[in-house]
């Protein structure tokens, strides 16, 4: 696990060498071990490293045998030992133990298809000093970043914006397609970020340049095994057992370290069944990773404490206040772009917690989105249930239901949820499941922006994002479709984004088992009703999990990591106010004292909508002044 950076100049101008170094230099906190740095000609790589695997010999950028190849890469190929007996097989020789020179003899043999039989978390560049190319790729779910520029002059790589910005010729104009993802959802959809010239390589997409021409390609795709999901016939048994198979195995695969592991627990099903999985497989206790807060209704500290002594865990935990005003300069570096999610704090604190302990921790990310684990999804149910019934029987009949409606806040009545729920009701099904997570609606937006910006954006809204995605899976039931765009958007774009800014700014790996790709391709290939069965949430997990864990832990309530912003909003010191409006969002000033009179005066909960602007003028200062 590393960050990497690189400059192919296209007009053949000879890599500045300190630029380069300097541009490296940026990504220490990714890659605390040590750095390198590579150049020849109008070429040049340059690499951090975190030490996980072959700590002596794995040092990069790295050339292979034959010196006609150079990689940087950040990652970890949990197949490197099989492919590498492949490859040795075939004659090609190799003088380290590292899964790095496993990528590079890969794609000597295998070319670009070598992407595919990759396992693991990446992102890398290599280039070929025969044919003068570049080949960069991404992991098959998202789960390390790369972003790049171009001109017409230069193609530079990078695992953040940070280092990016660190070459003068590179614009800061702002993307406003891009600021419109950030102000309705919180994060920005790929393959977009908040400048114009840069761009973020799609999740499972390789691409090629050569001879100054470029060519990308998506190399795997979840949409036919999604499309085909309904077609399979599978007994609840049979389900059962081949999860808990292929969830065992995926997570026996991801312990291969040269270095202690550990985990994260929130004491969710989740994270307890990889915790559970994971001291199943080790001969020694698991180190186990908490955060809470002293709002009891937020903190999950007593769950898992409950299943650390279940499991007889090594668990330390922490109780946080955090002073937001230091943390948030730091946030923002790191986090390169705008992105409002609350939980990236109590991300970074159990990231910098971890740390102190193990270089490596495995996480429950992406059960949600595999196994249907939202409060959203339980919403989408009863929508379909409401529009079905007559005008004079909604109200009558939905009352009942409004306590389960999620919404954008943690803590809300059930009256706010039931007037939420009745603005989406007339919406078709695709819309709905949109708006649930939504920050500021587009009148709010006109304002902000002023009406001269907002008109740039040409009837522009995220929403055509989620419709393209939700287009690609026509054939599968509305749950699935509506788990594959959860996957494409708010896991690649805003769950993955937060656990890999937060923990790699503290020189920690996290590895998600359940999105291991082969693994999605088996929960995909389950029937919707074995994730959500009337309004249970994660049904055929929880089968799998309560074989080892208390039902008291498996089937809680799903409380997901929030944190108190509404509390902290009101603590925010009027100095990180100053210059929250600008020429691209002119009224933002007056937008915030609406929302906070409002917020103070508790006719609404704006928690997130301050929070976002908070995080809007913060970014702005530190990367636009």
């Amino acid at each position: 696990m590393c960050g990497i950076v690189g400059i192919y100049n296209l007009d053949g101008e000879p890599i500045s060498s300190p630029l380069l170094e300097a541009m490296t230099q940026t990504l220490a906190h990714r890659g605390p071990d040590g750095q390198g740095i590579w150049v020849e000609n109008n070429v040049g790589f340059g690499h951090r490293r975190l030490a996980i695997i072959d700590l002596e010999t794995g040092i990069q950028p790295m050339q292979d045998c034959g010196r006609r190849y150079v990689i940087t890469f950040n990652g970890e190929i949990y197949n490197y030992q099989e492919l590498r007996a492949i490859l040795e097989k075939q004659g090609f020789p190799f003088q380290t133990k590292s899964d790095t020179e496993v990528i590079l003899n890969a794609f000597a043999c295998w070319g670009a298809d070598c992407v595919k039989r990759l396992n693991g978390i990446f992102a890398f560049a290599i280039w070929d000093k025969h044919e003068k190319s570049l080949f960069l790729a991404r992991d098959h779910l998202g789960i390390k970043p790369l972003l790049y520029y171009t001109d017409a002059h230069r193609l530079i790589f990078s695992s953040d914006l940070e280092s990016i910005l660190q070459h003068p010729d590179v614009s800061t104009r702002i993307n406003l397609y891009a600021l419109s993802d950030y102000l309705s959802l919180g994060y920005i959809l790929s393959p977009k970020t908040i400048f114009q010239n840069i761009s973020k390589l799609p999740p499972a997409t390789w691409m090629l340049w050569k001879g100054g021409q470029c060519s990308t390609q998506r190399y795997w795709d979840l949409a036919s095994v999604v499309n085909d999901s309904g077609t399979r016939s599978v007994s609840e048994q049979q389900a059962t057992d081949e999860l808990q198979e292929g969830l065992e195995r995926t997570v026996r695969m991801q312990l291969v370290s040269d270095v202690p592991l550990g985990a994260f627990l929130s004491g969710g099903v989740d994270s307890s069944t990889i915790v559970q999985m994971m001291s199943a497989n080790s001969t020694i206790s698991v180190k186990t990773f908490s955060i809470g807060f002293p709002q009891k209704s937020y903190s999950e500290l007593p769950f898992a404490r409950k299943v650390s002594n279940h499991l007889g865990t090594q668990h330390f935990d922490e109780v946080i206040s955090p002073d937001i005003e230091s943390l948030f300069p730091l946030l923002v570096r790191r986090y390169g772009e705008p992105f409002s999610d609350t939980s990236v704090i109590p991300t970074f604190l159990v990231s910098q917690l971890a740390r102190r302990q193990v270089k490596v921790v495995l996480s429950g990310d992406g059960g949600d989105e595999c196994f249907a684990g939202y409060d959203t999804y339980i919403a989408d149910r009863i929508h379909s249930f409401y529009n079905h019934l007559p005008s004079f029987a909604h109200q009558l009949f939905f009352l009942p239901f409004a306590k389960l409606l999620p919404s954008t806040h943690h803590k809300v009545s059930w009256d706010y949820k039931l007037k939420q729920f009745i603005m989406q009701a007339r919406c078709q099904p695709e819309e709905a499941h949109y708006r649930w997570r939504l920050m500021f609606t587009e009148d709010e937006k006109r304002h902000l922006l002023g009406e001269e910006v907002y008109r740039q954006l040409d009837h522009y809204t995220p929403f055509d994002s989620f419709l393209a995605f939700y287009n690609e899976v026509p054939q599968a039931s509305f749950l699935h479709r509506s788990l594959y765009v959860d996957m494409k958007t708010w896991l690649a774009d805003a769950m993955l984004v937060k656990v890999d800014r937060a923990s790699m700014a503290n020189g920690l790996e996290v590895r998600v088992p359940f999105l291991d790709w082969q693994f999605v391709e088996m929960a995909f290939s389950l029937p919707a009703y074995l994730k959500l069965r009337g309004i249970q949430t994660k049904y055929i997990l929880k089968r799998v999990a309560e074989r080892t864990l208390p039902r008291s832990v498996v089937y809680r309530s799903k409380r997901g990591f929030n944190s108190p912003v509404s509390r902290w909003i009101l603590a925010v010191p009027q100095r990180m106010l100053k210059n929250m409006s600008s020429d691209i969002m002119p009224n933002a000033a007056d937008m915030w004292r609406h929302l906070m009179q409002q917020h103070v005066a508790r006719r609404a909960d704006n928690g997130f909508k301050l929070w976002t602007l908070l995080f809007w003028s913060q970014w702005s200062r530190e990367f636009l002044v």
